[in-house]
């Protein structure tokens, strides 16, 4: 009992060191932390605690890591509304941040999820259109989606979309406006997929955000799942 109480304390100790550091250094948001190997030497610590205070950090979403990268400071939160219409780009830019994104890969699949494809076709059920990717702000990635479009519907999506985003090939081309049908929300680890692309490490916590989107007939077009870092949003409803 009394090893573990001077374990504790030690741990708070060099919390306490660490915390001091990064007041002093005043690093911007997104900043790279020195090496855990240059952490140890700076706060005279070993490896295992400063790895303690890392992960308490880590858990109150202060600081982040990415596979063979190292520690960042966490940006602010992307204060994401998931029934707003516009695209991710037009709110990142609003709220002031930098977006990126790519699509990894757009293919028809005869094995979408069982849900995906009964909700597409009642009848019959051709090779659904899967579009997979991801989303950053400010040079950090920080979802990974994957999203199926509806063959009936939208027969050539995956030819048309280029580099504009999903709202923006909807109403362009297909003189679409699409609304939210449902919206699901739920902690999960991460399929493999997810944690390779944002740099986490295997079956690592995130947040799932599931989306139906129907036409103006209230047929669902457009399903998407996006896996996001923990730290990386913030989920507000705000038009009710």
């Amino acid at each position: 009992m009394e090893k573990t109480v001077k374990t504790m304390n030690y741990v708070s100790l060099v919390r306490e060191r660490f915390e001091q550091w990064l007041s002093e250094s005043n690093l911007p948001a997104g900043a790279k932390l020195p090496s855990e190997r240059e952490l140890c030497e700076l706060l005279d610590t070993k490896r295992m605690t400063l790895r303690q205070v890392l992960i308490e950090l880590e858990v109150e979403s202060r600081i982040f890591r990415k596979n063979r990268s190292g520690w960042f400071i966490t940006p602010s939160k992307f204060i994401y509304n998931p029934k707003c219409l516009s695209s991710f780009n037009e709110e990142a830019l609003a709220q002031g941040r930098k977006p990126f994104w790519d699509y990894l890969d757009k293919t028809r699949v005869d094995n979408a999820p069982t849900d995906v494809a009964a909700l597409f076709s009642a009848d019959s059920h051709p090779p659904i259109q899967k579009i997979t990717g991801w989303c950053g702000l400010d040079a950090h990635k920080v979802f990974y989606h994957e999203s199926y479009i509806n063959t009936h519907v939208a027969p050539d999506y995956i030819e048309q979309l280029s580099d504009q985003s999903f709202a923006a090939l909807w109403q362009a081309y297909y003189g679409q406006q699409l609304t939210i049908q449902k919206l699901a929300f739920k902690p999960v680890n991460m399929p493999p997929e997810a944690c390779k692309e944002l740099g986490v490490a295997p079956n690592s916590f995130g947040i799932l955000i599931e989306k139906h989107r129907a036409n103006e007939q209230k047929q669902v077009v457009h399903i998407d799942f996006e896996y996001w870092r923990f730290e990386s949003v913030e989920l507000v409803i705000n038009d009710l």
